[in-house]
């Protein structure tokens, strides 16, 4: 491994055994080889340790927490580590393709104006076998902010640079959605993308109980209010949050009453987003459109 590694790959993990070398050998066995393996270990009382020193990869560092950090502590950790001119994440049980790096980097390499970039990703286990296709234009992510994130955690390449420079870190209060919180203030320094092919294989298990949804939810909620305050001055009331909630995740009642709040609360985006010009135009208003006419045929009014 060479004292400036090309890549830094960061994963973290606690009691993450079940597929752990499964995801460590999907690194290892990357097409391109200048890369340094980081992994963060929160104290864990299953074998995760054990497999992990399994490895004499001297790519491999392992860094272990004296306390349990949680995700975004001890990611910060490893981008405080890191080296290389590019960051790419991974997930303790999910799987790599083989030439994610190579193609990842050739990408970055040749779009000197993204600072982010995801990819397209194969769902597998129960329930799996089907790929989540994502938005490829800034422009389009960066509206979706205002709902959610629209680039997988575990599948983005970073230009470590452009995060040092603009102070980019994890922010250690979100214990869940801490890559929608990093993607929201990312896309006010710099352009985010999406690679349209699969690279990455995300794990769907039993362990991600509904739970883990609604921690999210209540995390997301706080950067939509950020989103909303900060790119479009606007102060939501409680009723109004609950509204752009449901109207984001597709939670639409079949109802006239909420087919009218909808669209009064529309008319007020677009209107603010006209007065602060954040949100690249015409992009903004064609995501209201398309999701004003999901609700006008849930609730067969008209406007």
């Amino acid at each position: 491994m060479t004292a400036n590694p090309l890549v830094s790959v960061i994963l973290s993990i606690y009691n993450g055994e079940l597929y752990l070398r499964e995801a460590i050998e999907s690194i290892l066995n990357q097409t391109i080889s200048d890369f340094e393996f980081i992994i963060i270990l929160d104290p864990s009382t299953d074998n995760s340790r054990t497999i992990i020193q399994s490895y004499k990869d001297t790519r491999i560092i392992l860094l272990n927490n004296d306390h349990n950090l949680g995700l975004a502590q001890s990611l910060n950790r490893g981008l405080e580590t890191a080296r290389g001119k590019y960051l790419v994440r991974m997930d303790a049980d999910d799987i790599s393709l083989p030439e994610r790096l190579e193609k990842q980097v050739t990408f970055m390499e040749s779009h000197k104006e993204v600072g982010v970039c995801g990819s397209w990703l194969k769902i597998i286990g129960p329930g799996g076998g089907w790929i989540r296709e994502l938005p490829v234009d800034h422009e389009t992510i960066k509206c979706h902010l205002l709902f959610g994130p629209l680039i997988a955690h575990p599948t983005v390449i970073m230009r470590r640079d452009l995060l040092i420079e603009h102070n980019l870190f994890y922010n250690p209060a979100f214990l869940y959605a801490e890559d929608y919180e990093l993607w929201s203030r990312c896309a006010r320094h710099f352009r985010l993308a999406n690679q349209s092919e699969v690279l990455y294989l995300y794990r769907h298990h039993a362990e991600q109980a509904s739970r883990a949804f609604k921690d999210q939810e209540q995390f997301g909620v706080l950067v939509i209010l950020e989103e909303l305050k900060t790119n479009l001055g606007i102060n939501t009331s409680a009723e109004e949050i609950k509204l752009h909630l449901d109207i984001g995740i597709h939670r639409i009642p079949a109802s006239s009453s909420f087919a009218e709040r909808a669209f009064r609360w529309v008319v007020k985006l677009k209107e603010a987003n006209r007065q602060y010009n954040y949100y690249p135009e015409p992009e903004f208003t064609i995501m209201l459109d398309k999701r004003w006419v999901e609700i006008t045929d849930r609730c067969t009014v008209k406007k």
